[in-house]
């Protein structure tokens, strides 16, 4: 058991922080204590399954605000009776992070009747629930080595803890959970913490932009794109001019296109008689900006996708082709209306199951 008091600096404790990672796995496996040392605060770390009586001691009779850690988003949910779109891309947005969520309503009363009665307390207040998916990658490691979610608790430096089984300083001026809190209740949220950061950030920060690509952004990715938002705004129950408040933006490009050339015709008629108007169209070239500022790329052939990768290897996982069935959009260009009419489906086919993708 470590001697060390809050704020002293155990030497051998600096060199790796990954080296340590089996340590701390094995002390919080066998119910003991662990606590990190930042500049101006320390965490307090244990199984979120027991708490000991040194733990109820030091921390849950005080009340202390203890927020769960879990490994991922899909181990946040679990906690969850059911998360409306909103909340699950607030979620997606923020974590990994320092961002701690407070759910005030809709959590999982039979699972949270199995872990430790500081974080039943917690949720039977109108305080809720507390979680967060932490962006140290320490911690990162350690969850994904433990068969349980852990127990934080943010301390004063000068805090005496009883019993800590290892006291581990950490060369950063970030603690694990600081940046943000926001209270949840239903699809509404709060921002309850900021630490500079404002409501407007967040908005923007969880609305996700898909944008569409083909050579010339006159056929293919401009109908991709107006089809996209009907069928979501269909899926949603909103109108496409509402999108933008669900947290959805939408646009298209093209790898060779010019500046403010229309959609062609074909594409015009065949949208219109779906209700989409593409009149309005003007062609845009895909530029850096675009491509980074894009949440979802999504490209009509193998080749476009190539193209934008091999300048661009780092946003693989950003970009892939539209269709589901890994099969490339046909060019309808030069080959008649019974060509834009197939090119048609194909997009329509494709747009269906990525919609479900983002909604189920």
């Amino acid at each position: 058991m470590s001697r060390l008091k809050m704020g002293e600096t155990d030497k051998s404790l600096q060199s790796d922080l990954g080296d340590l990672i089996p340590q701390i796995v094995e002390k919080l496996t066998s119910g003991q204590h662990v606590c990190l040392c930042f500049e101006s605060s320390c965490a307090l770390l244990t199984s979120a399954l027991a708490t000991s009586k040194a733990w109820d001691e030091s921390v849950g009779e005080q009340n202390k605000d203890c927020v769960l850690l879990v490994r991922d988003v899909a181990s946040a949910r679990d906690f969850l009776d059911e998360v409306s779109p909103v909340i699950k891309r607030l979620m997606g947005k923020c974590w990994p992070g320092q961002f701690r969520l407070v759910f005030c309503s809709g959590v999982d009363q039979s699972l949270i009747s199995h872990l430790a009665p500081c974080v039943q307390r917690s949720v039977q207040t109108v305080r809720g629930l507390s979680l967060c998916v932490p962006g140290l990658r320490i911690l990162q490691k350690v969850l994904e080595q433990v068969p349980f979610p852990l127990i934080q608790v943010e301390l004063d430096k000068n805090a005496l803890i009883a019993q800590t089984g290892l006291t581990i300083p950490v060369s950063t001026s970030q603690s694990t959970v600081n940046e943000a809190e926001i209270h949840i209740d239903g699809d509404r949220w709060k921002l309850v913490k900021s630490c500079g950061l404002t409501e407007a950030h967040f908005e923007r920060m969880m609305t996700s932009h898909y944008l569409f690509v083909c050579t010339g952004n006159t056929c293919r990715s401009p109908m991709a794109a107006a089809m996209f938002r009907q069928l979501l705004a269909r899926r949603l129950k909103c109108d496409e001019t509402s999108l933008g408040e669900h947290g959805f933006t939408v646009s298209s490009a093209g790898l060779a296109a010019g500046v403010g050339a229309p959609a062609s015709p074909e594409s015009v008629e065949i949208c219109r008689n779906d209700g989409v108007d593409l009149t309005h169209h003007s062609s845009q070239p895909l530029t850096e900006e675009l491509l980074l500022a894009a949440d979802k790329v999504f490209t009509m052939t193998f080749g476009h996708r190539e193209t934008i990768l091999s300048q661009y290897p780092e946003l693989e996982d950003r970009i892939e082709l539209l269709s589901r069935n890994g099969q490339d959009v046909s060019d309808p260009i030069g080959w008649g209306m019974a060509a834009y009419l197939q090119c048609h489906r194909e997009i329509f086919e494709s747009l269906q199951a990525l919609v479900d993708e983002l909604t189920n």
